[in-house]
């Protein structure tokens, strides 16, 4: 049973109750004031304690930037009037600066003077009519409305529209008619140059050169005719023949070369080259001095693979036939030791000439 006298506690019970309450939502709002953010976006509190960190505030201006164009999206061109239909999509073309060549690379509509997104607007270069090849077989579909060809078959690029023996995408690269058997590429385009060249050598040397009271007078020797008279040794001015060798001389000039040493260092050599004449043909041929091997005539072998493979053994001055039409050999050069070469041919009905290289 409890006793009539009450203590404080007994009596006041609700009130101190109410007023722990309150000092518990005292407690909670003075913990809010010193964690959250005020209106300015600082942490008071924080801020005023030794070794605190502010905290800076998170910036929403990209999210901004991305919820405006949702809002209104960026629209890439105007529809053209004269499109059948807003479903059609016009020409596109990349995004590149008509004056650094790079831009955003992204596609845009054709013919516009500069990009029209915001972040670019890169100046646009000036292009003219895009190609439009919709089979995607490397011939543009005007050109293969031109020529009775269909725009949507890419076969035809392999075609032979009219039998030449040359395909559709050879005329169209080559500028010719594809319907006309007289307009085609060259043959030329068909012959390739087979290494190595075959060469002539002649056994004449030339040994140097001296002054003499008649003028110059330049020493030659050839084992061939070692056994004539003058065994093989002659001793000539310009303008003379060299005895029975079938050479006049004609030149001579001095050179120099660098030749490299040790050490990284050179040294300078002087050389001379004899230019001599060959009588029977009147071909020019440069001796080196002291060289016991100097090729005379190159023959180069020459593959015309089109309609069956044909091969031609040419030297200079040759004319050769393809199919009705006459080419001739104006030029060989060989490089032995870089294993190249070349022959430069001459259409004879164009006059037109062709340098036909070597393969790596």
């Amino acid at each position: 049973m409890i006793s009539g006298n009450k203590t404080f506690f007994q009596k006041h019970w609700d009130w101190l109750v109410a007023l722990g309450g309150l000092a518990v939502l005292a407690a909670v709002a003075a913990f809010k004031f010193v964690l959250v953010e005020d209106e300015a976006g600082q942490l008071p509190g924080i801020e005023t304690r030794t070794g605190a960190v502010k905290v800076e505030k998170v910036s929403l201006a990209p999210f901004e930037t991305v919820f405006d164009r949702v809002k209104a999206p960026q629209r890439i061109g105007e529809i053209a009037k004269t499109r059948e239909s807003f479903l059609a999509s016009g020409f596109r073309v990349f995004c590149v600066d008509a004056e650094t060549g790079k831009g955003c690379g992204r596609p845009i509509e054709f013919g516009l003077e500069k990009c029209p997104y915001p972040d670019c607007g890169a100046k646009q270069k000036k292009d003219e009519k895009p190609t439009i090849d919709q089979d995607g077989d490397g011939l543009p579909d005007e050109w293969e409305k031109q020529y009775g060809l269909n725009p949507a078959d890419s076969s035809d690029a392999s075609g032979d529209l009219d039998n030449d023996g040359f395909t559709n995408m050879e005329e169209f690269e080559a500028g010719t008619d594809p319907s006309d058997a007289a307009s085609h590429p060259d043959y030329l385009d068909s012959l390739k140059l087979v290494l190595p060249f075959k060469q002539t050598f002649t056994s004449l040397m030339f040994t140097g050169a001296r002054k003499t009271p008649a003028g110059m007078k330049y020493d030659f020797r050839d084992p061939k005719h070692k056994t004539d008279i003058d065994r093989g040794n002659y001793y000539v001015l310009e303008g003379q023949k060299i005895g029975k060798t079938g050479f006049t001389m004609k030149s001579c000039e001095t050179k120099v070369r660098e030749i490299k040493m040790g050490g990284g260092m050179t040294r300078k050599e002087e050389y001379k080259i004899a230019t001599v004449v060959r009588d029977r043909d009147s071909k020019v041929i440069q001796i080196r001095e002291n060289s016991q091997k100097t090729p005379t005539d190159e023959q180069a072998t020459l593959v015309y693979d089109r309609g069956g493979t044909k091969e031609f053994n040419v030297v200079k001055g040759q004319v050769i036939e393809l199919n009705g039409s006459k080419y001739k050999i104006v030029n060989l050069v060989y490089d032995a030791k870089a294993k190249k070469g070349s022959v430069l041919v001459q259409n004879l009905s164009t006059g037109k000439n062709k340098s036909i290289e070597s393969l790596e």
